[in-house]
């Protein structure tokens, strides 16, 4: 019990950073490229995980399963941050992060599509709740404009970022009890660095990185652990409760987002905020409530 609580925490943690890692990198997305940013991001990472990572015996990775981890960091960071990053671009905001909140219902549906997990009504009502919860907080920015045909291109791709992750989360599960978790996480992000810097060559930025100031530098170094801590927060759950109960925490990022924008920005906040955090948490205690009956 105390490890599948430790897991619970370390979802939130991990939910939440992601929340103030949005809020920080939309500080400086005007100055810098998206590629650019999640390159350096990870990179710090990486850099920051690798000293704790050397301190610890790996296992053996075969050349197949190397692969496969190859995959899944590249996949978790790499493509599904452009494919959401590219659905900004032609709709609102509020509506990508509101269509990526189903990001925990495309995980419970395919963690029993395959085998992982046992369909629960309780379950399907929380997170739909969580669902809610974030369509609340970004109800005001969600619906703003028509959408032309770009546009549910954008769409697709925002649901398809959502899929990404949670086809991730639940692959994650098969190789966890293998390595320790300090492992894995440096190996899926640090082979996701080596994608991305690819991508950031194409963006042509990187040239530009000695320029940049410290309020930038100071940001990107936030963001950097931020990534280290959620990423590792987030294996270490998948490696301990259902792949469902790690994504439906999820939802906190919007509410930690709006908080920390009100707190760090001076953005008011509205009767939906309070509705909306109300109803993530509403979800979260309803998913997770009797969770040991249910899986």
């Amino acid at each position: 019990m105390s490890r599948e609580w430790a897991a619970l925490l370390a979802a939130a943690i991990s939910g939440a950073i992601v929340g103030a890692a949005t809020v920080a990198t939309g500080s400086i997305v005007s100055e810098i490229g998206p590629v650019t940013i999640a390159f350096i991001r990870y990179l710090i990472g990486v850099l920051l995980l690798l000293p704790l990572a050397l301190r610890i015996k790996w296992n053996p990775v075969s050349p197949k399963e190397f692969i496969a981890i190859f995959l899944f960091g590249t996949f978790q960071f790499a493509v599904l941050i452009t494919l959401l990053n590219f659905s900004v671009i032609y709709i609102a905001a509020g509506l990508a992060v509101l269509i990526f909140a189903s990001l925990p219902l495309q995980t419970m549906a395919l963690a029993i599509l395959f085998g992982r997990e046992t369909f629960t009504l309780r379950k399907l009502i929380g997170i739909v709740l969580t669902i809610a919860g974030v369509g609340f907080a970004v109800g005001a920015t969600a619906f703003t404009g028509e959408i032309d045909t770009m546009g549910w291109v954008a769409v697709g791709a925002a649901f398809s970022s959502a899929f990404v992750g949670a086809l991730c989360s639940v692959l994650y599960a098969a190789y966890m009890p293998r390595y320790p978790t300090l492992q894995i996480s440096t190996m899926a992000m640090g082979c996701a660095v080596v994608f991305l810097f690819g991508l950031a060559l194409m963006e042509g930025e990187l040239g530009a990185l000695p320029s940049y100031s410290l309020n930038i530098w100071l940001v990107l170094l936030f963001v950097g652990l931020a990534s280290a801590v959620g990423y590792f927060c987030w294996l270490y759950a998948l490696a301990h409760i259902p792949p469902s109960n790690v994504t439906v925490f999820l939802g906190l990022s919007p509410i930690t987002a709006t908080i920390l924008g009100a707190i760090f920005i001076a953005q008011p906040l509205a009767v939906a905020d309070f509705i909306g955090t109300f109803l993530v948490i509403a979800g979260l205690v309803i998913s997770l409530w009797r969770r040991d009956a249910a899986q």
